[in-house]
């Protein structure tokens, strides 16, 4: 029997914490400390953890990441220090993807601003020309900082309604401003695609492929305002949730036994856990669980090479 892939998603990552612009009703903090980023590194190489791992270019419009003296209210220290751990860390074992420019309002190409719209109701009307343009910049940024782009993610639902164009828009991005004939793309998540499916395979385009979520993020209720006990608890039954301590039970095991992918995601806020260090924790924990129960039945594969595995739509 051939082994099942299994892949982590890495959502919002940054110096930037994205729920400090999403959860305003909250107390979260703005900065990540570069330390962190290090430890997730670290833990992820130990383990043999691979997978999809995306940067916000312009985190909530602060500023471009590839001109970080420019960026408001981080410094260029922190940002420089995120990137050189990133691509120590972090590259080899992810394929990076940027999370389109600001995960937050939509931004004005031409006034280098946020406009009034969010960037999912901004995509909801795009043609795929448009959309080309935008995230062409997206990944010339993250080129800029050296570290090589292989694909989009979706903010929020950003494309669920639009996704002709909005895959179409992103195969072209990558070929105009990186020249590659390969990406993918990551959007749906818990719905009925299950497995990689190439959405396009065109000269304009080159092979586009949406890669899918198959999971919940376990760690997403570690974040303030809650309690260190609930939240802590939290973490506990999400695991359980995703594969029991025997492995007999839980979404993972559902996914294995149905030859799917076992594509797990997280958030960069969620691991952090506004400092206190409950998510990271849980997810090593959920890694040494993962490792013991499946084994050499699963193969760790970053996102490119999950794209390899893609069904015709």
């Amino acid at each position: 029997m051939s082994k099942i892939p299994i892949s982590l998603i890495i959502d919002d990552a940054g110096p930037v914490n994205m729920f400090h612009f999403h959860d305003l009703g909250g107390k979260h903090d703005l900065i990540v400390p570069p330390a962190f980023a290090l430890h997730f590194g670290k833990i992820c190489r130990q383990y043999g953890v691979k997978g999809k791992f995306s940067v916000v270019p312009i985190p909530g419009g602060l500023g471009r990441l590839d001109q970080p003296s420019k960026v408001n209210r981080v410094s260029p220290e922190h940002i420089e220090a995120f990137v050189n751990i990133t691509k120590e860390y972090i590259l080899p074992n992810f394929s990076i993807t940027s999370e389109i420019l600001t995960h937050f309002q939509a931004w004005d190409l031409q006034r280098c601003s946020n406009t009034h719209l969010n960037e999912d109701k901004f995509v909801s009307n795009a043609s795929a020309e448009t959309i080309a343009e935008y995230v062409a910049l997206s990944i010339e940024i993250l080129n800029n900082m050296g570290l090589d782009p292989k694909g989009v993610t979706s903010p929020w639902a950003t494309g669920i309604d639009n996704e002709e164009n909005y895959a179409k828009g992103i195969g072209m991005a990558f070929k105009r401003a990186l020249g590659k004939d390969k990406c993918f793309y990551f959007l749906h998540s818990r719905d009925e695609l299950k497995h990689p499916v190439i959405m396009y395979d065109t000269p304009e385009t080159g092979k586009v492929v949406s890669i899918p979520n198959n999971s919940e993020d376990a760690f997403w209720g570690t974040q303030n305002p809650r309690s260190f006990d609930a939240a802590r608890q939290s973490a506990k039954e999400k695991i359980d949730s995703l594969i029991s301590e025997d492995g007999r039970s839980g979404k993972l095991r559902e996914l294995f036994e149905e030859n799917a992918p076992l594509i797990m995601i997280s958030h960069w806020q969620s691991l952090y856990s506004d400092g206190r260090g409950i998510g990271i924790e849980g997810f090593e924990y959920l890694i040494q669980r993962v490792n013991r129960v499946f084994g050499s039945q699963v193969e760790w594969m970053n996102f490119e090479e999950l794209a390899e595995t893609a069904r015709p739509r």
